[in-house]
């Protein structure tokens, strides 16, 4: 900051401590009685010139380490909050509170920006690495297409089923960014919901001969959104399609109620979760002993599940015990508690 644009942004200092000087100038120089002479005048103007460029030049230099300061973290990109001391001047501390105010409301917007980032990278790698599975399937079970080809159509829907619920699932991560935009609160029969996702799993439970049971009293209604709720019901669904594997395997679905609220209980007879592995399965990422082990996993499922009911009002509780059973639970709020929320 060279002194000239300094002295111009003082400039109605200097003009009214100008006017000053000369009025008092004038008063003393008309004085009939000239008690004070010329040479005393000059002297005193001198004086009076010599204390403003005095302060002036105090002034100056401050402001001046001021500017070279802003200027250099703008030229440097490198913003930090401004230290605000006890002999800064009143309108310049209000200046920097509000800097320092918009510099952590920024951190912390670039802050939740990076995490969504990485969070997005590492989703979209272990999506592609897992959607790689089905079509590597699917291209060897054409290329063996010459005996039983039923079976091998059969296979290969089933495959392609997969790849189509990692599509999925991709595109409600990638909706969920703008999840206030998107979601519609109305009131709903639970059991025609379960049976709407169990539907997509119908050739799942025939082809793996798993036996289903459900137990959900029709009069049931909860206020949720529909499409969301399905997509959390068919991640759920196929965690325990997908880890259950016996020949007496079974999913079981029924609901409990208390005061507060609805539960959703859905319980399968698979590997179960390792005790490990348990309080971590809503980790992003996190594939635990089962995703490495049983069957390649992006290990977002549960984690967007949980993200997800969270932003409707809802909760999800999971309870296992390895090579016995897992159970989940959703447990939506009824009316009046969701509206207290």
């Amino acid at each position: 900051m060279n002194i000239l644009k300094y002295l111009r942004d003082r400039i109605s200092l200097l003009l009214f401590y100008g006017v000053n000087l000369f009025v008092i100038n004038l008063v003393l120089i008309l004085d009939e009685s000239n008690a004070v002479n010329i040479n005393n005048i000059i002297y005193m103007d001198i004086l009076s010139l010599f204390i403003i460029g005095v302060y002036l030049a105090r002034e100056y230099r401050k402001y001046n380490m001021l500017y070279k300061d802003i200027e250099y973290k703008i030229n440097h990109h490198h913003f930090e909050e401004f230290e605000i001391s006890g002999n800064t001047h009143y309108i310049k501390r209000i200046y920097f509170k509000l800097f320092n105010e918009f510099f952590r409301t920024v951190n912390t917007s670039k802050e939740m920006l990076d995490k969504d980032n990485d969070e997005y990278y590492d989703f979209i790698t272990s999506w592609v690495h897992a959607v790689k599975i089905p079509i590597a399937a699917s291209r060897l079970l054409i290329e063996s297409h010459e005996e039983n080809t039923k079976d091998t159509l059969v296979s290969i829907e089933n495959e392609i089923d997969k790849i189509e619920r990692y599509v999925e699932q991709t595109l409600y991560y990638s909706r969920s960014m703008s999840f206030s935009k998107d979601y519609l609160i109305r009131e709903y029969n639970l059991n025609k919901l379960v049976k709407q996702s169990i539907k997509k799993f119908a050739k799942t439970f025939i082809g793996k001969k798993i036996a289903l049971t459900v137990d959900i009293d029709d009069n049931i209604c909860v206020y949720t959104d529909k499409k969301w709720f399905g997509f959390i019901l068919e991640q759920l669904l196929s965690n325990a399609l997908k880890y259950t594997d016996k020949s007496d395997g079974r999913i079981d679905i029924s609901t409990y109620e208390d005061d507060r609220e609805y539960r959703l209980l859905i319980r399968d007879n698979g590997v179960g979760i390792k005790i490990e592995d348990l309080r971590r399965v809503f980790e992003r990422g996190f594939t635990g002993f089962n995703g490495r082990y049983f069957e390649k996993s992006t290990g977002m499922g549960l984690y967007l599940s949980r993200k997800l009911a969270r932003k409707l009002g809802h909760k999800i509780t999971i309870e296992s015990k390895s090579n016995v059973y897992t159970l989940v639970r959703i447990h939506v709020s009824k009316v009046g508690e969701y509206f207290l929320r």
